[in-house]
């Protein structure tokens, strides 16, 4: 087990633990920390990458980033040792960070969450609050009420949290491998559509079947919009009913002009494409807008969706003069 060295006296007279013993931590950078007032193992763990990057501002090369890559908290706190049984506080802290990277009319692009205590990390493309809560649950955890009861079920595999979906490997990057289950998954429970990523792989402006990014006024405008269901799980069915209501949103403003929605069955894992028509747009720019919802297979007209994705697509102008017009003076 670690042992913490003797406090030691820094410029200030106050003592401290040897901070460069962590690696990355010279004696100017030992220093500039003690100098702030973090002097123990125990001070510096407590603070998260963005806290002594602060205090470090000033010192080239110095950023969250890589001290958090050189894992100064996790090293500090492998340094300071176990508390004595005394001092063990009843209470503590959980410290996550999240980010989000939106779109121009605020739809999350990707999710970005991480456990500051544990160095854990998770991110994915879009919202999806079950995984996000799933992220803090395993890590807290939340009180089991949070979660609605239900009959119990086979135990999961591979030593999962129960709140984990089916063969989800926890902190695992979008697009990695998983590992394969070793006995045959649970089907999805119902109403729900477990580990589905719905990809928008186009949404674009047309006219006659091919991309035109320049509408002439009084034109009717059209749009393209390709999607595939990519399962990131077992489902219970192989096709479902979607709806997709495609707009034209203008840049700069919170204007929508409606093109048209779509309707149909889109079977998983193929790509579908459906075109819609809308009335002409004033002169200006736009970008598209689409929302998607996915429903059961043979829906009733009052359902609610099992999942709902909103995308933002290419830029559409309208001209202000019909074509081979003069140019107003």
């Amino acid at each position: 087990m670690p042992r913490r060295d003797d406090p030691k006296p820094n410029r200030t007279g106050k003592s401290g633990d040897d901070f460069q013993r962590i690696a990355g931590i010279g004696p100017a950078l030992a220093g500039r920390l003690q100098n702030a007032g973090i002097l123990t193992y125990n001070d510096l763990a407590s603070r998260t990458p963005a806290e002594i990057a602060a205090i470090l501002t000033d010192v080239a090369g110095i950023s969250s980033d890589r001290i958090a890559s050189q894992n100064w908290t996790g090293q500090a706190r492998e340094l300071a040792g176990p508390e004595p049984e005394a001092s063990i506080p009843r209470q503590h802290y959980a410290a996550f960070h999240v980010e989000f990277l939106l779109e121009s009319d605020n739809r999350v692009r990707r999710t970005k969450v991480s456990h500051h205590q544990t160095d854990a990390r998770d991110v994915w493309s879009g919202w999806d609050g079950e995984r996000l809560l799933a992220f803090l649950r395993d890590r807290i955890p939340l009180p089991s009420v949070a979660t609605p009861a239900g009959p119990p079920g086979p135990e999961p595999a591979h030593g999962q949290a129960p709140d984990q979906e089916p063969d989800q490997e926890p902190d695992q990057e979008p697009g990695g491998d998983r590992a394969g289950p070793t006995s045959q998954p649970s089907p999805p429970a119902p109403g729900r559509l477990p580990s589905l990523s719905l990809s928008i792989d186009e949404l674009t402006p047309v006219r006659e079947g091919r991309r035109s990014y320049l509408q002439h006024p009084g034109e009717p405008n059209s749009a393209r919009l390709t999607m595939r269901i990519r399962p990131a799980g077992p489902l219970a069915q192989d096709t479902f009913d979607f709806s997709a209501t495609i707009a034209a949103r203008t840049i700069g403003g919170h204007d929508h002009w409606p093109l048209g929605t779509a309707q149909g069955v889109i079977r998983v894992s193929d790509p579908l494409s459906v075109e819609v028509t809308g009335a002409a747009l004033p002169a200006g720019l736009y970008r598209l807008v689409a929302t998607v919802d996915i429903y059961p297979a043979g829906r009733s007209p009052t359902q609610s969706p099992l999942h709902s994705h909103g995308a933002a697509g290419d830029l559409i102008g309208v001209a202000d003069a019909p074509p081979g017009s003069a140019p107003a003076a």
